[in-house]
Order: structure tokens, then C-alpha cells, then sequence
């Protein structure tokens, strides 16, 4: 991509940009409602889950199997429970991904920008091993309007010490694509063939594989 100059700094969102995680989710959403006797469509995990955040979410499994999830804890338990049993037969790294973060990383500053709590982030970062990679982590726990909202990239910009126009953002959501550019990033979207089809359409570019990314 053009205009080296005027981009300073990089930001990934994690779960389906760096990790295909919101496939494990979907299953251990309809694994853990299956199991206390609520059974969903796999279609109606998969609109639950994809390009959401855990705040957004959340709620709305505690509005509507209240019988189910009488709290958050519980809520996160049994869907955390669920998760970790899928999670260990299955590498969730997305290789190219990441080796496109490690080689931007040695020479800008790299943020990672996520829906997911702070505890899941950092290990997540730890299994994709670029903790050491990433400059600057917001989690959902770090603002008050999680994505499509331009508050989480706005942070991460600031956490970097660069302004927002000098950030390229990778995302794989619409929710994602519309945060970044409502803080006035260019965004690169990930649409990967496997992944379910959403409106990246206001991206500045679409790429089936970040491996393909171009800069400079």
C-alpha cells in the first residue's frame, strides 16, 4: 500500500484477525446451551458470536436463558469450561497472521485492539507467542463502548503515543472496520474463504490472506 509516511503504527484485532477463535466460541456457545437444556442452530451461535464483543454478548445470554446463566460468573464458567475443552485439541493460530504482526512489529509500534477480556487476550497473545510483539492491549474491560464504536482504536492509538490518522488497522468485521474508520484509520479487512461473509465493504482494502499485505 501506499503513503509509508503517514503511517506510523499498526493494530490487529485478535480473534479472527490472529486467532480463529470465534469458530471455538460458536461451538462451546452451542455445546454449553445444549448441555443445561437449550439447544440453538448453529446459525443462531454463529450471529451470537462473529465480529462481536464479549460485552455485547454477554448480556444479551444473561437476558435470554436466565434459568441457564442466573450470573455472569456462572456464564463465564460454563461457557469458558466449554471453550477450554475445544481449545486443546485445536491450533487456532492464524500463521500468516502472525508472522505479518512480527514483521511490522520490528520496525513500528503494534497494538492489539479486542473485544475479549484482558485475561483471554493475554493468553491468547502468549499462545500466538507476540506478547512480546504488542506495544499496547485494549480489552474489552478498557472502554465503556466496545466496537463498532471508534472508543477501543481510539485508546490503543493513544496507549501508542500516534495519532489515529497515522494508524492501519487489521480487522475482520464489519463492527471492526467501522470502529477503525470512525477513528479515522485506513483498515484492512480479513476475509478469509472459510469464515462467515460479512460487509467489509468500507475497508480500505479486502484480503482473502494478511500474508498478502503489501507495505511500503
Amino acid at each position: 500500500m501506499r503513503s509509508r509516511a503517514i503511517v506510523r503504527a499498526f493494530l490487529f484485532d485478535l480473534d479472527g484477525t490472529l486467532v480463529d477463535t470465534e469458530r471455538l466460541w460458536v461451538a462451546a456457545a452451542e455445546a454449553a446451551l445444549r448441555e443445561i437444556g437449550h439447544p440453538v442452530t448453529h446459525e443462531q451461535a454463529v450471529a451470537l458470536i462473529y465480529g462481536r464483543a464479549w460485552g455485547d454478548i454477554r448480556p444479551e445470554l444473561l437476558r435470554d436463558y436466565p434459568d441457564a446463566f442466573p450470573n455472569a460468573e456462572t456464564l463465564e464458567r460454563l461457557l469458558g469450561a466449554a471453550f477450554d475443552r475445544l481449545k486443546g485439541s485445536t491450533d487456532i493460530r492464524l500463521h500468516s497472521s502472525i508472522a505479518l504482526l512480527k514483521r511490522l512489529a520490528a520496525t513500528h509500534p503494534v497494538g492489539v485492539v479486542s473485544g475479549s477480556s484482558r485475561r483471554l487476550v493475554a493468553e491468547t497473545l502468549r499462545l500466538a507467542g507476540v506478547e512480546g510483539d504488542v506495544r499496547a492491549v485494549v480489552a474489552t474491560e478498557d472502554v465503556s463502548r466496545g466496537k463498532p464504536d471508534p472508543a477501543p482504536y481510539l485508546l490503543a492509538a493513544e496507549r501508542l503515543g500516534v495519532a489515529p490518522e497515522s494508524c492501519l488497522a487489521f480487522e475482520d468485521s464489519r463492527a471492526g472496520v467501522l470502529s477503525a474508520k470512525a477513528a479515522g484509520m485506513r483498515v484492512v479487512a480479513l476475509q478469509r474463504p472459510c469464515a462467515p461473509r460479512q460487509d467489509l465493504s468500507e475497508s480500505d482494502q479486502v484480503l482473502t490472506d494478511l500474508g498478502d499485505f503489501r507495505f511500503g
